[in-house]
């Protein structure tokens, strides 16, 4: 029992034993209202308690901030969460603390179906680390998938999660994938190709998940945004030569989210950029002061909400609006 509540059951006892004394006093004229009295101190009490039942509330609901177009009635929500082991400095076993902090928030958020882990689960693919790491994804309540990121790929990987697969969630196409070195070919690329075609027809959206920043150069217009490790850039994307085309010419709504971001301070936390039908996503944590989650809202047409939420604090908080995010 916290401070507030014994304070009210303080009042409330010395305030009916005050009334009491009264009335013994002066007799039975004054029972009427001290009979009134005690009804006013019962009210006053149980509305107190009202009021700190609804602050404690406010501390752990979900709700961080009302989306501000009210009419917007999400059917289904998703996470995505980016290189969730953490700082690269500063490693541990298990997930980003301040991340598993907030797994209670994901658990109890309204409509959240899903969630998707892009990528550097772990900071070194061993079976120690490994087993850490799914302890706490375990403590989920909805189904989590993995974009592998180079951190997380290897034997140990393969035995137990697919590199590239996709699934359906109400009328949108959820797409994971793996890149090599950078570049969705081969087999993977045929498999693209394929699952697009086979649905692009009865979704809405597609969301395409991966680690690295597929889209990414030093030279184009994103090279001003800090990678993790601009050292892991192998040289060339085959993105914008092979990939864009074929989401271009889709009339769907492409959603791609990367998560090779924000490991330390001097990295970018977040990215945003759309053009047309196609809007590029990036996001992570591990800087310790804008680590970050972003929950996605899908209502009935789907229309989409993005939520960029800090968890450097005891409760998640709006960091920014992810749409007014400005190339550097």
């Amino acid at each position: 029992m916290d401070n507030n509540m014994l304070l009210l059951e303080d009042y409330f006892f010395w305030s009916t034993k005050t009334l009491s004394k009264t009335g013994n006093a002066n007799g039975h004229k004054n029972q009427a209202a001290m009979k009134k009295n005690t009804i006013q101190v019962f009210l006053f009490y149980f509305l107190i308690l009202a009021f700190v039942s609804c602050e404690k509330e406010e501390l752990t609901s979900p709700n961080v901030e009302t989306p501000p177009n009210e009419e917007f009635i999400p059917i289904y929500s998703f996470f995505v969460a980016g290189h969730t082991y953490g700082n690269p400095l500063n490693i541990q076993y298990g997930l980003h603390p301040p991340f598993v902090n907030h797994i209670s928030f994901l658990n109890n958020y309204p409509t959240l179906n899903l969630g998707i882990l892009t990528g550097d689960i772990v900071p070194y693919s061993t079976q120690e680390y490994w087993d850490a790491a799914e302890l706490d994804i375990d403590n989920f309540s909805v189904p989590i998938h993995i974009a592998a990121g180079n951190h997380d790929r290897g034997p140990l990987f393969e035995n137990n999660y697919d590199y590239y697969y996709s699934f359906k969630k109400e009328n949108d196409l959820f797409i994971i994938l793996s890149p090599t070195n950078w570049n969705i070919e081969g087999a993977q690329k045929q498999f693209l190709i394929e699952t697009i075609d086979n649905n692009y027809l009865t979704v809405n959206n597609i969301f395409i998940f991966s680690h690295e920043l597929i889209w990414w150069t030093p030279e184009n217009e994103f090279g001003n945004v800090e990678i993790n490790y601009r050292p892991q850039y192998p040289g060339s994307t085959n993105y914008w030569s092979e990939i864009n085309p074929i989401l271009d010419s889709l009339t769907n709504n492409v959603v791609i989210f990367a998560g090779d971001m924000g490991a330390t301070k001097n990295v970018s936390p977040y990215m945003y950029y759309k053009n047309d039908n196609i809007t590029l996503i990036g996001s992570g944590m591990g800087g310790g002061e804008q680590d970050n989650i972003i929950i996605i809202e899908v209502d009935q047409e789907g229309e989409l909400n993005y939520r960029l939420l800090g968890i450097n604090a005891e409760v998640p908080y709006e960091l920014a609006k992810l749409e007014e995010y400005e190339l550097p």
